[in-house]
């Protein structure tokens, strides 16, 4: 039978543990009385609350958090038994946290536990991929899919508003010439005086228009930009002059100095067009259009500036060269497969490669994608264009195969045009049975942009795909709106960061806070990473900081020849 003092030493005994485990916790826990004043308290509350056990105790309930519901109400049971609050630090600092809490009775008395859980680097995570999603990392600029955004907003209201809207868009004269000779480094440098400049002549022209415009910036990939000129007033008259006006200072302004590259000077100038709501259209899709049409029209001109007309709409005669010349190059195969290798940061082992198209012209010789692609996204061929690098590439995988190469992944680009199609999974299965491959060999790479045209068809055709076997990934992380929004349910193996957030990574530190965090939110999601774009050893080094297990980029290989 137990005694009386045994029963005290085992009461003292389960305090202790209980103790013990209270203060194990990562979680704070603090105990209020029915007053709401703390009557306990465990060692992770304290520390997170940064005050002694002794200064702790006592303290009211909204001296620790502040909340316009009283701390009656939620011992009341009339409040959710969770919640996310604003926790108060004894040196005043405020910061979220979650609290669950819930009622126990103690010698007849009744109490509130709550169990607080700091989330301070959780919201700052997703503050920074909420950012991603807006902000072009190496400019500082709106990203494509935020101009957007910020369009489809100004659109919604305009006439209430008494409003006027026009887009330009600024594409810079011979830059691809001067990357080449100058590094992408360089060049990546001088895009970002540009923005800089961009957004120096947009103040310039709000401030002499009294403010009567309100003109943003935005980068929308290379070296395109996009601005859109929003004016107070309808007056169909003016606002063709003060859009004209206000594109005068921003090509003024790019081409004010010389830009740099080390000692070299560099004279930058651009070429622009313009569009105009509601004159040129209504909608953001075909306001962009019409912008990038006028843009053409002044540079295939050899003029600095257009406006768009409906004579526009006949396709240039450089323009249709092209697009015969494509046609001539799908019947000849002239397009060829480059290869660039996908590696173990790690070790350097060679773990896959991404099959890169190139047009090796019969005249100009071999041609970037750049070069050709928004002429064959237009011609609507861009899906063919597709279907022949899934047959080269299938080729080329079943020759290496047979002659001992190592069982890689290979990855091939899918175009919209193709995902639309319905025919994928068929092709892909064609291809691989022509070639005596296992599905297993194949992944295909969508950018961002494809999978929010149709998110529901997109899902349903690449589950398919994965299920044959397949692998899928999402390109360029980063640059588009899918990222936080549809990222669980897409049915995707592979996430490849954009290299516009690794170039240069090493030199810039809140760029490596937001790939840490894309890093971890891929991870967490069972995701194999990617980092694309290495291109030194410094930035190879921050991403194995961060625990990125796979890259490509110029550092390892440039896309080569199969042979």
């Amino acid at each position: 039978m137990t005694t009386p003092v045994e029963k005290n030493k085992a009461i003292v005994t389960l305090e202790r543990q209980m103790r013990a485990i209270l203060d194990a916790s990562a979680d704070g826990i603090i105990t209020f009385d029915t007053l709401g004043f703390v009557v306990g308290s465990n060692l992770s509350a304290q520390r997170l609350f940064e005050y002694s056990p002794v200064e702790l105790l006592g303290l009211g309930f909204s001296a620790l958090f502040e909340t316009t519901d009283s701390f009656d109400r939620i011992n009341a049971g009339q409040l959710d038994a969770a919640m996310r609050l604003t926790a108060v630090r004894a040196d005043g600092k405020r910061f979220p946290v979650d609290v669950r809490y819930r009622k126990f009775e103690s010698n007849g008395e009744s109490h509130l536990v709550g169990s607080i859980h700091d989330v301070s680097a959780e919201e700052e995570s997703r503050a920074q991929l909420d950012q991603m999603e807006r902000v072009d990392y190496l400019t500082r600029l709106s990203n494509r899919g935020f101009f957007q955004e910020t369009i489809e907003s100004y659109l919604q209201n305009i006439d209430e508003r008494q409003q006027q809207l026009g887009i330009v868009m600024i594409d810079l004269n011979r830059f691809k010439r001067i990357n080449e000779s100058i590094g992408h480094s360089a060049g990546d440098e001088v895009l970002r005086t540009v923005a800089q400049r961009l957004e120096n002549g947009a103040a310039q022209a709000m401030k002499a228009s009294d403010r009567k415009l309100t003109i943003k910036v935005a980068r929308l990939g290379g070296d395109e930009f996009a601005v859109v000129v929003l004016r107070v007033g309808q007056d169909d008259a003016l606002l063709p002059v003060d859009v004209s006006t206000a594109v005068d200072h921003l090509l003024a302004e790019l081409a004010r100095t010389a830009f740099y590259a080390g000692d070299t000077p560099l004279w930058i100038t651009g070429s622009a067009g313009i569009a105009l709501h509601p004159r040129n259209g209504r909608d953001y899709s075909t306001l962009l259009k019409k912008a990038d049409a006028a843009l053409r029209h002044a540079k295939s001109s050899s003029g600095e500036v257009d406006f768009y007309r409906d004579d526009m709409r006949l396709t240039p005669s450089f323009y249709l060269k092209t697009e015969v010349e494509l046609y001539a190059a799908l019947l000849e195969q002239q397009f060829v497969p480059y290869f660039q290798p996908r590696v173990n940061l790690e070790g350097g082992r060679l773990v896959g490669a991404e099959a890169l198209v190139r047009w090796q012209h019969p005249n100009k010789g071999l041609l970037s994608p750049g070069d050709f692609l928004p002429v064959a996204k237009t011609a609507g061929l861009i899906s063919r264009i597709d279907l022949q690098m899934l047959e080269l590439t299938c080729r080329q995988i079943a020759h290496w195969r047979h002659t001992g190469l190592p069982d890689i992944v290979f990855s091939i680009n899918v175009s919209e045009q193709l995902m639309k199609s319905g025919r994928l999974l068929s092709e892909i299965e064609r291809a691989l049975g022509a070639h005596g491959l296992d599905a297993s060999c194949l992944e295909i790479e969508i950018n961002e942009e494809v999978l929010m045209e149709d998110v529901a068809s997109a899902i349903e055709e690449l589950q398919a795909i994965r299920e044959y076997g397949v692998k899928v990934s999402i390109d360029d992380f980063g640059t588009g709106r899918t990222a936080l929004r549809w990222l669980h349910d897409l049915p995707v193996d592979i996430m490849k960061i954009d290299q516009s957030f690794i170039l240069d990574l090493a030199n810039h530190p809140q760029t490596q806070s937001v790939v840490k965090s894309v890093i971890q939110l891929g991870q967490g999601l069972g995701l194999e990473v990617v980092a694309e774009g290495i291109e030194t050893s410094e930035d190879e080094a921050v991403l194995k900081a961060l625990h990125c297990v796979t890259g490509q980029g110029y550092y390892y290989a440039k896309p080569m020849p199969a042979t």
